[in-house]
């Protein structure tokens, strides 16, 4: 084994910073340090030049791109057993995937999508198109990839305390592994490190005769080749009401499936929102779970939440996909170093634990207000929240601030990632002062407090107000997606993510300003917007007639609504229906549908 120094230089104070994997947070942490590094060169201030970190970027896969990046050459799946297993499973998006969000919140500050597509595109674009964007743009300054050890897996990270600094053990392709040592650690594998595969899930499955893949392992069963995939003509069962559950009953429709089934645990998936379905080709089982396989091995029995939503046996399944979703790799760093507990250690609190008196607490008025009155907070509350974690503040492990985490919470993962990358950056070279310990745990507290004002975030801890929404009677306008009641409530419902990431786009001091966590500007506002209108055009799918439910998609909507916010150039229409274009957007011959 070698054990190499990483350690800063005294002489120019220039820390040496490990980075782990090289998808978006990598190599945007790349970009950001060569923008930065540009910015001070031409400034002429070649001090805090020299102060830069150091850098060294561990990915174990042989390039870039780490999610985006499609693998057809991979599965976990036995064609003869369906034994699934997580370990050795790549959770590399598919071939043919195409973007759930509309790109516009995907676009770059110092890289637009004209510079790159030189002309207006649809609001929905094929995984390829966006890929292709990405590595254009990091790679606009300078050669960011020369120090990435490429096919190099991370063994472990630990902290010396006695000496300051992390170690970091690593194994290349040719199993020479490697000890080094560093100032600060960046962890950037993503929350898509490996699938969720629930055991007690794939027991039930025992006895199922057909095909049984993860979301993951999509490439295997999912191609455009004309007569070449395994889905054309199949009945489908997907567990699980997911963003990847929602595009793959789309890809699966395309390919010609006769029927496809969504389990729904929570009716609060993505896919569970959807107002249609081409051709009425999915069928929603509401507050289902799979209860186990008849004998004659294609026939899937359900347990149901609520009598009222009773689940009859499907029959006749051949494909069961699992969107069971994904869980971050997190193994290989030493327990102290993570940023989140167990589920088992995660804590509770309550509003007395922060000098609150829970019987006289209001939640300020809001869209829920007159449904729901006052609702008096659980005495226990979730600890840890979307946007607030127990063990870290900002990005940071409060513990050990050298500790770092990039990694995605809303609704536009890249462009927040980017920002991200910025604000670690700006730690790093002391452009944004950390707090200490315990002012960190403070403002995590107030921040966990004030939180529990915004309706996202109180619905995810207090079980007493989820409960209480719940109740709403099924009539109830919250319940009306066309409604503008339902409009409005959306409205303040997403504004919390947005008003998050510019809080993190002003701390970072991100070239792009969107406000603060109080207030957005026009561009957060125009964000917002567009986030609803994205929702939006997913519900009013039900309004469409009879005729048009047999083909169109949220990928059909009108694109007019989704315009840069850097150069304000409006998304144009698809060369043709979702269902009849290829993976490249282009027209295709298409089985019309049954």
């Amino acid at each position: 084994m070698n054990i190499e120094p990483s350690l800063s230089d005294e002489s120019n104070n220039a820390p040496t910073v490990a980075v782990i994997g090289c998808g978006p947070g990598g190599m945007f942490f790349l970009h950001a340090l060569a923008t930065k590094r540009k910015q001070l060169l031409a400034a002429g201030d070649f001090l805090a030049f020299k102060k830069l970190p150091v850098v060294t970027v561990f990915e174990k896969s042989s390039s870039p791109g780490g999610v985006w990046r499609s693998d057809r050459n991979r599965n976990i799946v036995d064609e003869t057993n369906n034994n699934i297993t997580e370990d050795d499973a790549s959770t590399n998006m598919y071939e043919g995937l195409w973007i759930n969000g509309h790109k516009e919140g995907m676009e770059f500050f110092d890289y637009t999508f004209n510079e790159h597509f030189k002309s207006p595109t649809p609001a929905y674009l094929p995984r390829q198109r966006i890929l292709e964007y990405i590595m254009a743009r990091v790679s606009m300054h300078e050669d960011i990839f020369q120090n990435v050890l490429f096919n190099t897996s991370v063994l472990s990270v630990t902290y010396d305390r006695d000496f300051q600094h992390f170690v970091v053990t690593a194994k290349n392709s040719q199993g020479t592994t490697t000890t080094q040592f560093f100032d600060k650690c960046i962890w950037a594998g993503g929350l898509n490190g490996k699938p969720k595969i629930p055991s007690d899930l794939v027991q039930k499955l025992n006895n199922f005769s057909g095909q049984i893949a993860h979301s993951s392992s999509m490439d295997r069963i999912v191609s455009l080749s004309p007569g070449d995939n395994a889905v054309r003509g199949k009945r489908i069962l997907m567990v699980g009401d997911s963003y990847s559950a929602e595009d793959l009953a789309l890809q699966c429709i395309k390919l010609g499936a006769e029927k496809i089934y969504i389990t729904s645990r929570t009716g609060e998936g993505s896919a569970a929102y959807m107002g249609s379905w081409p051709g009425n080709k999915v069928e929603m089982l509401w507050y289902s779970q799979i209860a186990g396989v008849k004998d004659d091995g294609k026939t899937i029995v359900f347990d149901t939440l609520y009598e009222e939503y009773a689940v009859s046996p499907v029959q006749d399944i051949s494909i069961i996909i699992l969107c069971t979703g994904y869980e971050p790799n997190l193994h290989f760093l030493d327990e102290e170093l993570r940023p989140w507990k167990k589920d088992e250690d995660c804590g509770v609190w309550c509003l007395e634990d922060f000098g609150e008196n829970s019987e006289i607490w209001r939640m300020k008025e809001n869209a829920m207000t007159e449904a729901l009155g006052h609702v008096k907070p659980s005495r226990e509350l979730e600890l840890n929240s979307d946007y607030i974690v127990e063990n870290s503040y900002r990005r940071v492990l409060i513990k050990n601030p050298n500790m770092m985490f990039i990694y995605e919470l809303t609704s536009y993962p890249l462009l927040e990632i980017d920002v991200a990358a910025w604000l670690c950056l700006a730690y790093i070279t002391g452009e944004q002062p950390l707090p200490s310990e315990d002012e960190m745990i403070k403002r995590n507290r107030c921040e966990l407090l004030d939180s529990m004002h915004e309706l996202s975030v109180r619905y995810q801890i207090d079980k007493n107000f989820s409960e209480a929404w719940s109740a709403l009677p099924s009539d109830h306008w919250s319940n009306d997606t066309s409604s503008n009641e339902y409009k409005n409530y959306l409205t303040e419902y997403n504004s919390y993510e947005i008003r998050i990431l510019a809080r993190d786009m002003k701390d970072a001091k991100y070239p792009m300003q969107m406000g603060d966590i109080q207030n957005l500007n026009n561009t957060g506002l125009a964000l917002l917007q567009m986030l609803c209108d994205d929702c939006i055009g997913r519900y009013t799918l039900s309004k469409c007639d009879r005729e048009t439910k047999r083909w169109k998609t949220f990928r059909d909507i009108d694109p007019s609504p989704f315009r840069s916010l850097l150069t304000d150039v409006a998304s144009v229409p698809l060369k043709d229906k979702w269902l009849e274009i290829d993976n490249d957007g282009n027209p295709m011959y298409h089985n019309e549908l049954v």
